[in-house]
């Protein structure tokens, strides 16, 4: 199935501000232990366990699952219900194509239509700061990193685009929050981010469009390598 835009992974901790509605309640806990590795790749779900806890029934937990198997995040298993979807070196290869050739568009058009409020924002979210090992550290640069690139996109002026990307950013934290991303340089990460902003403070779109596309490369290789040794 086609993956559909939901709520940011910066937007779905349960325990701030949750939704009213309990299928978006239940849709944002779940997504929201998906996405940073509570609920494990390719682990089964069992509905009996999760209304249990939960205290739900099964008609809006299996709501918030099929919103999730919409957006690539759970699948649907004949004859045997729903099982979160596993995390492979060519699954996330293939996202991090759609997201180069997404945000790269994206620095190209922030360069275009971002105002000087924007770059002051971007300017102020560039630096990322992580002590090797410490996973509290870990996960702040984590968020950092997606306030950055949300950011950027908005910056862009494109509502579409916006879901999409941060769907995709969404996804591309799965493996780093398991700590497959450990060992980033955020010296690097910061010095990529800045000159994507000195891109765009220029108006200068053929640099922020290659400088994106550098950036996300980077990442990239760096993490695939991580899931082949970890055997994904």
């Amino acid at each position: 199935m086609r993956p559909v835009a939901g709520r940011s992974l910066l937007d779905l901790d349960p325990t701030v501000a949750p939704p009213a509605a309990l299928p978006d309640r239940i849709y944002a806990t779940l997504k929201h232990r998906i996405l940073t590795g509570s609920i494990l790749p390719s682990a089964r779900i069992v509905e009996k366990e999760l209304c249990a806890e939960m205290h739900v029934s099964r008609t809006p937990l299996r709501e918030a699952l099929n919103r999730l198997a919409l957006e690539g995040l759970v699948q649907i298993v004949p004859y045997r219900g729903y099982g979160v979807a596993p995390l492979t070196v060519q699954g996330f290869r293939e996202l991090c194509e759609v997201r180069r050739i997404l945000e790269a568009e994206v620095a190209a058009l922030a360069a275009e239509r971002a105002t000087a409020a924007d770059v002051a924002l971007l300017t102020s979210l560039a630096e990322l700061r992580y002590r090797p090992r410490d996973r509290r550290t870990y996960g702040k640069y984590l968020r950092r990193n997606s306030e950055f690139h949300r950011a950027l996109v908005r910056s862009a002026r494109n509502s579409r685009l916006e879901g999409m990307v941060m769907l995709a950013l969404d996804q591309h934290q799965r493996p780093l929050y398991l700590g497959l991303g450990v060992g980033v340089d955020a010296a690097a990460s910061t010095a990529e981010h800045r000159d994507i902003v000195d891109a765009i403070r220029k108006r200068n779109t053929r640099r922020a469009r290659e400088v994106m596309i550098e950036h996300l490369r980077h990442a990239e290789d760096r993490i695939a390598h991580a899931l082949e040794v970890g055997g994904y």
